[in-house]
């Protein structure tokens, strides 16, 4: 029944949750679910009032409304059901339900619904309901309690239970602290035991271990005398006193302890007086007492000692008189015995033989029992024998139906999980399905939104944004604000910025790389992006690698090589491990498995603790606990991790002293570490131990890595392991920077993989559980047999652990296969995509072939890895020595040679200084800029010491410095190459040291640049389009809101009412006179008046609204805010190039100058149009803020810190230029008042950057002039310094060498030449200094220049958007005011014929004296007759349907034929096609796949047969087909022309052709007129519906241009000549070659032939009285025909005519030639004929001859061939075709 139920509950009534036989009384203990049964049948109308919690009130709610409804139904709900529903008792709920089922399907089959039930109830019954249901109500609520009840109840239950709780601790307490405190004393006690055990048994051991020690010397034993005993005697004795005089010390401190002031009682010593039974009063007297009493007690012992001494005595002496009377007694008895046996021995004998034969009968009885024994217990056990097989029958039996029964469960399960998985793959398929669909949805309805909006004009940029959102998964439609962001936003909020950040990512790509919105414009020059700045590149790259040095790569690990490197890989039960463990035993490659190599560890890590407790114990070492051990190392390595690797140094040495421990088994160590704290051990150390078990493979092996990895983590950590480099990791993004240093270094390419080969077993699930029973099914029938008595106890408990594993595995084998899967499709993409290892081999197959083909696998591996290493080690294996001695030789830069500075452009001029600068040491102090300028060292100096490179500035300087000297020096050479300019690949970089401060301030600053140049360029783009969205929405609402204006209310239809009801209350006779409808027209014109008046009047209005949208200011001010975001745009263009201008000069300053220059306090600053002068004072302070902008050095924003920031308002210009600035601006050509305003805001950007340059080149060259300066003071001192030591030779020498002097004082600077030159040294160093400052400046000029001409690029562009953005607005703003006025005419329009309409309907009225009976309705532009009959003008007769030519028989319609046409021409432009080609196509046309309904029936149903005919008759024994021929036969029927009408057609076409080139285009062809007329007179059907008639001649016309036409000239033309050569064909041959050659000549010619002529086919009848026709004509002309003679090039023309002709030359054909084969025949023709080459031969005379008879013979492509005969005969197939028309 419950399930009767339940499937009621959820498939008929579908209730909200669904419903389970087990969970029912649950369900609906709070009485909604029956509630949403009743709501579900429509009988609870008040279902919302119901509660869905378990609570009592909801109960109680829920209980109380349904029952008036249950009560209808005639369901008894009492008190007991209802508190049994509400305490979930078994079957009260089911018992309700189903008397619920049965009245609700009997409610159903009534069709009575709750209303009418209620209806149906007799009032007195309803009013006892009433009185029920409240007595109901009441009793509810006193049997059900409130939920504040029971919350009281439980609260005070609680409260309760804690009380008594308490008094039970209060009462207790007493007693469990005596108890705590006797347990304590207790605890106290043992551990004292406890410790004295210890001690003993420490004791103890020290003890045996001395014995041990001492080497004992064996003693004889001694002599048993008199004195041994005594001596032992005494000492027991003496033992003996000892031990009582401890035991009564030990008492009197026992005494002493429990009661110090008392005394003994009377019943302690018997022998005490009577005195000392009372207690002392005094303590003196107790004291006497107490010593009278130990004296006593000492007498006593005393006495008692010597009484045991004289009782010792006597026993002694008593003992040895008995020792020696046993003695004698003994001997005695001795003597006797030995008498006694001599005298029995004889009698024994006697005896004994009697008793031999007894035991011999004996004997003989037993063995005779004993085989009967033997046979009763071989009968026994045959017995049990075969009761034990029986019994391992019976349990074999239920072993295979159990395995079958968990085989069965397994597979269950397995399907389970199969089921799941798949639907879980569905889900996320079906997931992703229904995003993509939704969001192709939201694309179209925000495409046909927005065709709404901008008038099915969308614009391309919107479109790219939506594909571009689209692709990334974000929604198109807006779903939170960013107006007001929050500091904790919504998801929702999170979605739109995620989606700006994409859009605006976009628009900066697009703007960079110009393309998209900001490509330029096409009535413009287009100009390329600007390319990449490799000066300025260069510049940052060094300075962040200044600041930030990279770090040296690694070098990979050191393997030996190995011929094989495999792992294979599958499921459970597939075969690895026993396939690879005889691979190995075959071919000795290692096979490494996880769970060996773990193993190995921890019996490695086993032994070594083991080990290490041995040296240990030896050693008397004392001894730590393994946990204080581990906690000591982790301790350690925690603080040897914190102290740094200067104090880790020394703990590792101290380390490896301690621990003498493997790798192994310190791998073991951590592994037995994660698996006592019960966790997996991690993929790190599991890759550690397989690459440390790999490093212990010996070389030139092999080895496989079994199962292992076992996911992507492990493979990649594996490969990075193995490989040293870490290929999975993806590489992070590269910081956003304008520049990119193109001779920066390049990543390395990937390495390659190190595994051969990843081999996957593959085996289906079912197959893996198969195994996994079979083998289960085995281990539990070879378990008991292999078990038997030898066994003993440890082999039993490992039995006992491996089966455990066993069943463990067992039941892990669902989740490892779902494991497997889990991991596989990643692995799977990293060994087949990543690295192409991968190989896959179906492992459902034997061992033994399983094993084959592993087997050949790995062999062909191994081959192929071999060849690849002699590759790769003969060509590669230098390059990875080149590196290595580059990662370890230390950064050092040789002197140039000579060889590398000519290759730089330069030569060595000075060697002395390069060898000093090169003996110098490279490393220096970093000093500060202020240091070095303090000292009074050269510049030169300083800057080496300061910056970090010295050595690569110092050659880089000496190079320089030789060019420099060079190219002043004049002694050049002239094979010197060209100096490569600044940027290029070759031009060699200056990077002369620099001081430790300017790239630490400049790194961050360049960071700030880029940072705020795209934030900046993006929060342009945002603002653009947030714009244009703006602007879209506005012209659509103004759109609509004159729409709506335009259909506001008027009172036209009052007029028209009062008009009729003045009307019709006219009489009827009254209508009829003619006065009184003169009358009545005149006040129809009237009202038409007024109603047109009312008309013009709401016209005018309409125009005023349109004005005065117009005139809003709205465009005015939106173009002004597009502006300011253009001119921003240019702000931030100007600002990244001040930003560049300010890096390059101090970098390039900071090289040679030692203070750098101060930068310019403020940015240039570009207006903004003040878009705040006409709005309202209350939106002026919101405004505002758009039309200021805070412009900052970005160098500042670092350096300045807490200081206050300086800004500046930019300067805002005004919208509206003066009225005198109008007309000077019409003058220059701005049409528009903003393109001015773009164009002043450009130049002023233009200006700008203009001076920036213009300041730069004037620092520079205010530079060169100060050194030049400075050079020549220098020259002047030097001149000034010879002088002087001149003239003081001069005067120190004597009155001879005076005169001299004297007469040499004029001039002396020739005296000086011989002088020697300066100090080299400092020459040099000057040249070099002043050389590095040549090339700075030429290398920051060139910077500049490439900065200068980008940033005019970009402002230029902006520029030019910023126009054409404008021009569309006003495009758009213009569209949109044309449309409302044309709304605004069509509005009126349409009123006045509405007028004109229902004045023609009063007028036929007035005339006809009828009453107006249906109401006239003027509604907007519509005129109705009682609302709702609108009168609308007769609608215009449809158009006749286009022409349609219906396919006949097997003739092809003109569009199949120009199908036929297209398709050839594709295939063979020229015509001309292989006949095997041809038919090809023809039979694909003809198929019934490819042609059905695209040729007529015979074409469908040609055999393949008929096809081969076919071709074959129209190739004519070659093997080039010409289509064109084919064409002109299957367009058949056609007129065929005479030779007169050819002539004629011909003599046309030339009249037609005015410049005699030959050719006509199709305007020319079709004014001429063929040989059958162009228009007909067709009939034309009446009715309108029929289409009509087709012309067929009239369209062949065109398909025959189109087929002879030449498209490849503009426009088509065609050669005339060749296509009536076309047309000259014939079924005759012979005369179609005639006709062909009258053609060519342009006159006919007549030849006689003997051969009679072939009948035509029934269209072709007029061909056949052709030569009689010719014959009438000649004589009526006159004269013989030929007159005028053939010529050689009109013979060549005719006979070699047709595509097929010229491509194809069969030489097995007599008459096909080339043409110079036929110009040579023909020449000998001639000569034969008595003519010369250029005389013309009458062709009477020419046809005579045997050649040409021949060719006229044999010119088959004059030949007409009937293609539809062949079709519409049906033949059979052994008849060949017939394709001659006879």
């Amino acid at each position: 029944m419950s399930d009767i139920l339940c499937r009621w509950l959820n498939v008929e009534v579908r209730l909200s949750k669904t419903v389970d036989p087990r969970s029912i009384s649950k369900d609906f203990a709070n009485g909604y679910l029956i509630g949403e049964v009743l709501h579900k049948y429509q009988l609870q109308g008040d279902f919302d009032l119901f509660l869905k919690s378990n609570t009592a009130n909801s109960k109680l709610n829920n209980f109380t409304l349904m029952e008036p409804t249950l009560q209808l139904l005639g369901v008894s709900l009492d008190l007991s059901m209802a508190q049994a529903v509400m305490r979930e008792q078994h079957g009260a709920a089911t018992r309700l339900l189903y008397q619920l089922f049965i009245l609700l399907q009997k409610k159903r089959k009534a069709g009575l619904t709750g209303t009418a039930m209620e209806a149906m109830q007799p009032a007195a019954t309803a009013c006892l309901h009433r009185v029920e249901n409240d007595i109901y109500s009441e009793r509810l609520r006193t049997v059900v309690k409130r939920e504040a009840d029971l919350k009281l109840q439980k609260i005070a239950l609680r409260y309760e239970i804690k009380g008594r709780e308490i008094y039970d601790k209060s009462v207790m307490a007493h007693f469990v602290e005596e108890q705590r405190r006797q347990k304590v004393q207790e605890e106290m006690r043992l551990q004292d035991i406890e410790k004295h055990r210890h001690a003993r048994r420490k004791q103890h051991e020290i003890m045996t271990r001395i014995q041990t020690a001492i080497i004992q010397i064996p003693k004889p034993p001694p002599n048993r005398t008199l004195k041994a005993m005594e001596k032992q005697q005494q000492n027991r004795k003496k033992q003996e006193a000892q031990k009582v005089h401890m035991e009564i010390a030990q008492f009197e401190k026992i005494r002493k302890k429990l009661s110090p002031a008392g005394g003994f009682g009377t019943s302690s010593l018997s022998e005490a007086p009577r005195s000392y039974g009372s207690q002392l009063q005094r303590p003196e007297e107790l004291a006497q007492a107490n010593s009278e009493y130990i004296q006593k007690i000492r007498q006593r012992l005393e006495e008692d000692a010597t009484a045991r001494q004289q009782r010792e005595k006597r026993r002694r002496r008593v003992l040895v008189e008995q020792m020696k009377a046993h003695e004698t007694q003994e001997e005695a008895l001795r003597e006797e015995q030995l008498v006694e046996r001599l005298t029995r021995q004889s009698q024994l004998e006697r005896r004994l033989a009697v008793q031999l034969m007894q035991l011999r009968q004996q004997k003989d009885v037993l063995r005779q029992n004993r085989v009967f024994r033997e046979r009763q217990y071989q009968e026994q056990r045959l017995r049990d024998f075969q009761e034990a097989l029986e019994r391992e029958a019976a349990l074999a039996r239920q072993a295979s139906l159990d395995h079958a029964e968990e085989t069965r469960k397994e597979i269950e399960v397995h399907d389970r999980i199969a089921t799941e998985r798949a639907q879980a793959r569905y889900r996320k398929h079906s997931d992703s399905c229904r995003e993509i669909l939704e969001q192709i949805v939201d694309l179209a309805t925000k495409a046909g939104e927005y065709r709404l909006l901008t008038g099915n004009l969308i614009p391309g940029k919107l479109m790219r944004e939506w594909k571009e959102l689209m692709f990334c998964g974000k929604p198109l439609y807006d779903s939170g604000s960013l107006e007001e962001l929050p500091a904790d936003p919504t998801p929702e909020q999170f979605i739109e910025v995620e989606k700006q950040e994409i859009l605006n990512n976009q628009d900066y790509d697009e703007y960079m790389s110009m393309t998209g919105e900001w490509t330029w414009p096409e009535d413009g020059e287009t100009k390329p992006p600007p390319s990449n700045n490799n000066i300025l590149g260069h510049v940052v790259l060094r300075l962040q690698t200044i600041v930030n040095p990279p770090k040296p790569d690694t070098l990979p690990p050191f393997f030996p090589r190995f011929t094989l490197k495999a792992c294979v890989l599958g499921k459970l039960f597939s075969g690895k491990t026993t396939c690879l463990t005889r691979i190995a035993k075959v071919h000795h490659i290692h096979i490494l498995s996880a769970n060996v190599l773990i193993q190995e560890a921890l019996d490695a890590h086993q032994l070594g603790k083991l080990g290490r407790e041995s040296t240990e114990s030896c050693e008397t070492l004392p001894t730590k606990d393994i946990d204080q051990v581990e906690t000591d190392t982790e301790m350690e390595e925690e603080s040897s991790q914190d102290s740094g690797p200067l104090a880790q140094e020394p703990q590792q040495q101290g380390a490896k002293k301690k621990t003498k421990l493997s790798v192994r088994a310190q791998h073991g160590a951590a592994v037995e570490k994660f698996l006592r704290k019960g966790r997996s051990v991690p993929d790190e150390l599991l890759v550690d131990i397989a690459v440390e078990a790999i490093r212990a493979i010996p070389a030139d092996s092999g080895w496989i890595l079994d199962g292992f990895p076992v996911d992507l983590t492990q493979a990649k950590l594996l490969e990075k392991a193995l490989g040293g480099s870490d290929t999975g990791k993806e590489r992070k993004n590269k910081r956003s920077n304008l520049s990119v240093d193109s001779n920066a270094p390049k990543e390395p390419p990937p390495p390659s993989p190190v595994l051969d080969l990843a081999l996957l077993l593959d085996v289906s699930d079912d197959h893996v559980l198969d195994r996994a029973a079979k083998q289960a099914y085995e281990e539990e029938r070879s378990g008991p047999a292999g078990s038997g008595e030898e066994s003993c106890a440890p082999a039993r408990e490992h039995n006992v652990v491996i089966a455990r594993d066993k069943s463990l595995g067992k039941r892990q084998i669902q989740h490892r296969i779902t494991a497997f899967q889990d991991t596989w499709p990643k692995l799977e993409k990293w060994f087949s995509g990543k690295q192409s290892i991968l190989m896959r081999l179906n492992a459902e197959m034997s061992e033994d072939m399983l094993f084959r083909k592993v087997e050949s696998i790995l062999y062909q591996v191994m081959m192929q890895s071999e060849k690849g290493e002699v590759v790769v080690l003969d060509s590669g294996k230098a390059p990875a020595v080149s590196t290595a001695l580059v990662q370890v030789t230390p950064v050092a830069v040789p002197a140039p040679t000579e060889s590398t500075l000519t290759q730089e452009g330069l030569t060595p001029a000075v060697k002395c200084s390069s060898s000093k600068s090169n003996s110098r040491s490279p490393k220096g102090s970093q000093s500060n800029i202020e240091k070095s300028t303090s000292e009074g060292k050269d510049v030169h100096r300083k800057l080496s010491k300061s910056g970090s490179g010295g050595a690569v500035g110092r050659s880089r300087t000496l190079s320089i410095a030789s060019s420099y000297e060079n190219s002043h020096g004049g002694n050049t050479s002239p094979t010197e190459p060209l100096a490569p300019t600044p940027g290029t690949a070759h031009w060699v970089y200056v990077d002369e040291p620099l001081p430790k401060e300017i790239p630490e301030y400049l790194v961050p600053y360049w960071e700030n640049v880029c940072n705020s140049y795209v934030t900046n360029v993006k929060a342009v783009m945002q603002n653009l389009r947030t714009e244009r969205i703006l602007i879209i929405h506005h012209l659509f609402n103004i759109r609509e809101e004159f729409k709506q204006y335009l259909r506001r209310p008027d009172l036209k239809q009052e007029f028209v009412s009062q008009w009729q009801q003045n009307y019709n209350s006219i009489p009827k006779d009254m209508r009829d006179d003619e006065e009184t409808k003169a009358e009545l027209h005149q006040r129809l014109d009237d009202l038409r008046e007024r109603l047109w008046d009312i008309c013009d009047k709401r016209k005018e209005e309409a125009g005023q609204e349109r004005a005065a949208i117009m005139c809003d200011g709205w465009l005015e001010d939106h173009t002004a805010v597009l502006i300011n975001h253009f001119s921003t745009l240019m702000q931030v263009e100007v600002d990244r190039f001040q930003d560049s201008l300010r890096l390059l000069r101090d970098y390039y300053t900071g090289m040679y100058k030692q203070v750098l220059s101060e930068a310019g306090p403020e940015f240039t600053c570009i207006p903004l149009l003040d878009i705040v002068a006409l709005e309202e004072p209350g939106t002026q302070t919101d405004k505002s803020k758009s039309s200021e902008r805070v412009t900052k050095s970005a160098g500042k924003r670092d350096s300045e810190g807490d200081e206050k920031k300086k800004t500046k308002v930019v300067p805002l210009i005004p919208r509206r230029p003066p009225s005198t600035e109008v007309a000077s601006m019409k003058q220059k050509g701005f049409q528009d008042p903003d393109e001015k305003l773009l164009h002043d805001i450009y130049q002023t950007a233009l200006t700008a950057i203009n001076n920036m340059v213009s300041v730069e080149a004037l620092q520079r060259e205010a530079e060169e002039n100060e050194e030049a300066q400075q050079q020549m003071d220098r020259q002047r001192l030097q001149r000034m310094s010879q002088a002087s030591a001149s003239a003081a030779a001069a005067a120190n020498s004597g009155k001879d060498k005076k005169k001299a002097g004297t007469k040499k004082k004029g001039p002396p600077s020739p005296a000086q030449e011989p002088s020697p030159p300066p100090a080299p040294e400092e020459d040099s160093e000057e040249v070099c200094k002043r050389a590095i400052r040549n090339k700075i400046r030429q290398e920051y000029a060139a910077a500049l220049d490439h900065e200068d001409s980008a940033v005019k690029v970009r402002v230029e562009l902006v520029k030019a958007c910023a126009l054409c953005m404008v021009r569309v607005l006003h495009r758009q703003a213009e569209q949109a005011f044309r449309t409302m006025e044309e709304w605004l005419g069509a509005r009126f329009l349409s009123e006045m014929n509405s007028i004109d309409q229902l004045a023609e309907v009063v007028r036929h009225h007035i005339e006809s004296a009828a009453k107006l009976q249906s109401e006239l309705m003027l509604v907007c532009t519509d005129f109705f007759l009682n609302g709702d009959m609108r009168v609308v003008v007769s609608p215009p007769n449809p158009p006749r349907p286009a022409p349609l030519e219906l396919p006949t028989d097997s003739t092809l319609t003109i569009l199949q034929l120009e199908a036929f046409y297209r398709q050839l021409r594709k295939v063979a432009p020229t015509g001309v096609q292989c006949s095997t080609d041809f038919w090809e196509i023809l039979q694909e046309i003809t198929s019934l796949n490819m042609g059905t309904n695209a040729l007529p029936d015979p074409w469908m149903h040609i055999s393949e047969s008929q096809l081969v005919e076919l071709v074959s008759t129209l190739t004519q024994n070659t093997e080039m087909l010409d289509w064109r021929q084919f064409l002109l036969s299957a367009a058949l029927p056609w007129p065929t022309p005479t030779l007169p009408q050819l002539l004629q057609v011909l003599a046309r076409f030339k009249m037609a052709d005015a410049g005699a080139t030959g050719s006509l285009t199709e305007e020319q062809y079709l004014k001429v007129e063929l040989w059958f007329p162009s228009e007909r007179a067709l009939s034309i059907p009446e009715d309108l519906s029929e289409p009509l008639p087709y012309d067929r001649l009239a369209n062949l016309r065109k398909f025959f241009f189109l087929l002879f036409a030449d498209p490849n000239c503009s426009p088509a033309r065609i050669d005339y000549v060749t296509m009536l050569l076309y047309f000259a064909a014939h079924p005759d041959p012979m005369q179609g070659f005639v006709r062909a050659l009258s053609v060519v000549m342009g006159q006919p010619l007549r030849h006689h032939s003997s051969s009679r002529l072939l009948k035509s086919v029934p269209y072709m009848e007029e061909g056949l009285s052709e030569s009689t026709e010719l014959e009438e004509e000649v004589e009526t002309q006159g004269g013989p025909r030929g007159e005028e003679g053939v010529s050689i090039p009109a013979l060549l023309r005719a006979i070699c005519h047709g595509g097929a002709w010229e491509a194809c030359h069969n030489r097995f054909h007599p008459n096909w030639k080339s043409p110079d084969e036929y110009k040579e025949d023909f020449v000998k023709v001639y000569r034969e004929l008595g003519y010369k080459v250029e005389d013309k031969i009458p062709f009477s005379i020419l046809s005579q001859h045997p050649v040409i008879q021949d060719l006229i013979e044999g010119s088959a492509q004059y030949q007409l061939i009937d293609i539809h005969r062949a079709l519409q005969v049906q033949q059979s197939e052994g008849e060949p075709l017939s394709l001659m028309v006879s």
